[in-house]
C-alpha cells in the first residue's frame, strides 16, 4: 500500500492513528500544551518542531499516553490509550537508551525487545515465529547500520549509536506507526542520510510516522506535513506541495 492509498484509506472513515482534541498538559502548575487539537492521517509523515521547551517531546508523549492530559482527549485508533491493546502497530523512538542496573544488554538484545508486543502471552513461541523475529531483528541492524555491533554492550556505544540502537529496535516490531523523538539528535551526517533512507522505505510502504526535530536535514523531502509548537500550542501548520499554511492556533488535519 502507497502512502496515498494509506491516507485515502483513513479518510474513508477508517479511525486515524493518533487524534488529540483539545489537549491540555499541565506540569508545576504551568500549562505544557495547551488546547491542542491535532489528527494524524495513515500514511502521514509529520514533522513536530519548534525552540526549546515549546512542548514538542510532551506532545508525542501525551500523543501515547505516555503523560496524561490534564483536559481534553487523545486516541489511538480510536481507543484512549488505557484502552488501546494493539501495541503491536506502534514503534516509539526515545530520545536516549534507559540506561538500567544488572547485566548490561547487548545490542541484539535490545533490538530484539522490539518483537516482543507481536508475541502471544498464551502460546509459546514456535519455531517459525523466532526465525521469523531474528529475520527482523537481522534486517533492523542492517538498516541502521550497526549489523558488525550487534554482540556489543548498548551502553558502551556512543551517543548516535545508541540513538541507532533505538531505531533497530522499533523497526524490528514492524509497526505501522512509527513515533520518534528527535531521532537526528547526536547522529552524525551518514547515520542521518541511512535513516532518511529508511523512513523513505517506510513512507513508500505506508506507514505513519511521526518525529521531533530541530532540524530536518535529509529528513525533509519526506515530510508531508510540518507542525510548529510555540508557547504549547500550534502555531503553525505546513502541508507538503500546499499554497498556503494555517498560522497561529489551528491545524489543517485537526478535523475529524
Amino acid at each position: 500500500m502507497t502512502g496515498e492509498e494509506a491516507r485515502t484509506t483513513a479518510g474513508d472513515g477508517a479511525a486515524p492513528p493518533f487524534r488529540m482534541t483539545g489537549g491540555v498538559v499541565r506540569r508545576d502548575g504551568r500549562e505544557v500544551l495547551s488546547g491542542v487539537d491535532l489528527r494524524v492521517a495513515a500514511g502521514d509523515v509529520l514533522a513536530v518542531m519548534g525552540p526549546n521547551g515549546a512542548g514538542k517531546s510532551t506532545l508525542v508523549k501525551a500523543l501515547l499516553g505516555l503523560i496524561p492530559l490534564a483536559a481534553g482527549r487523545t486516541e489511538i485508533y480510536g481507543e484512549p490509550p488505557a484502552r488501546f491493546r494493539g501495541w503491536q502497530r506502534i514503534g516509539y523512538v526515545p530520545q536516549r537508551l534507559p540506561m538500567g542496573g544488572g547485566v548490561p544488554s547487548t545490542v541484539r538484545e535490545i533490538v530484539a525487545s522490539g518483537r516482543v508486543a507481536r508475541r502471544s502471552r498464551w502460546r509459546p513461541a514456535l519455531f517459525t515465529d523466532r526465525a521469523a523475529d531474528r529475520a527482523a531483528v537481522d534486517r533492523a541492524l542492517e538498516a541502521v547500520g550497526l549489523a558488525g555491533r550487534a554482540r556489543d554492550s548498548a551502553h558502551l556505544l556512543s551517543g548516535g549509536q545508541q540513538q541507532r540502537v533505538l531505531i533497530a529496535r522499533a523497526l524490528a516490531g514492524e509497526p505501522d506507526v512509527f513515533v520518534m523523538d528527535e531521532p537526528t539528535a547526536g547522529v552524525d551526517a551518514g547515520s542521518q542520510a541511512a535513516l532518511a533512507a529508511t523512513l523513505r522505505g517506510l513512507a513508500g510502504a505506508g506507514r505513519t510516522v511521526v518525529l521531533v526535530a530541530h532540524e530536518l536535514g535529509p529528513l525533509e523531502p519526506l515530510i508531508t506535513r510540518t507542525v510548529e509548537l510555540g508557547y504549547g500550542r500550534i502555531a503553525r501548520e505546513t502541508t507538503s506541495g500546499a499554497s498556503d499554511d494555517t498560522v497561529s492556533g489551528g491545524t489543517r488535519g485537526s478535523a475529524t
